[in-house]
């Protein structure tokens, strides 16, 4: 069973440093695929120059910023391998729990992490409560952390589905999709870090705003 980790980056050039070999000295046996959303901070270079160290690494470059969602389409849609694994480059995932995901493999379609812990604002905590919440309330879905940037596919799934999303969104889109598919997934609890390095983007107003519009878009076209 052949994995790739796809690993959507923006203004990250200090955590990707680290990430890409921790990855490897955790799952030797895996690719690596950095998509930059054109960090204006050099994360680009950094990844084409572990690209020129590791042979199983390759990196994708946006020449204009294009969002979280459409940057992580992208990696989802480049994987060839049998398994895709995801992790945010804000390296706050220890990553030797990549392991047991792995483990999962021969028992689930999809493994999917939730954070045990968010190391998070407490306004941060609050908009991914509400979140969690009105995706319930909307869609019946009942996972403890939809938007938890450590998930397992099997790659199949991404040539059977279509990817609207190019906000946060994009998670919940795939995992409704899944649903529809009857793939099967399997939960588990992960730690989640600190931010050490770089500085988040999420839970801007814009970005919730044009989430709640993904989501009723969502419902308005599979729903009713």
């Amino acid at each position: 069973m052949k994995k790739i980790i796809i690993i959507p980056t923006y203004n990250e050039k200090k955590n990707i440093h680290n990430i890409v070999p921790e990855i490897f000295s955790q799952v030797p046996d895996t690719h690596i695929l950095v998509v930059d959303d054109s960090s204006p901070d050099k994360t680009g270079e950094v990844a084409d120059a572990l690209a020129d160290k590791y042979l199983k690494v390759r990196v994708i470059h946006h020449e204009k910023n294009m969002g979280y969602g459409a940057t992580l389409k992208d990696g989802f849609l480049s994987a060839k391998l049998d398994y895709v694994f995801y992790t945010d480059g804000d390296n706050q995932f220890d990553l030797n729990e990549l392991k047991k995901f792995v483990a999962l493999i021969p028992y689930s379609d999809i493994v999917v992490g939730y954070r045990k812990r968010k190391q998070y604002s407490l306004y941060r905590k609050f908009t991914s409560l509400c979140y969690n919440y009105l995706l319930k309330l909307i869609f019946d879905i009942h996972f403890w952390d939809i938007d938890c940037a450590f998930k397992l596919f099997r790659t199949d799934l991404f040539r059977k589905i279509r990817i609207n999303s190019v906000d946060a969104f994009i998670d919940a889109e795939i995992m409704l999709k899944a649903k529809l598919l009857d793939y099967t997934v399997t939960e588990i609890g992960v730690m989640h870090l600190p931010r050490v390095d770089g500085i988040s983007t999420g839970a801007r107003p814009s970005v919730i705003m044009r989430t709640i519009r993904e989501v009723f878009e969502y419902r308005k076209e599979y729903i009713i």
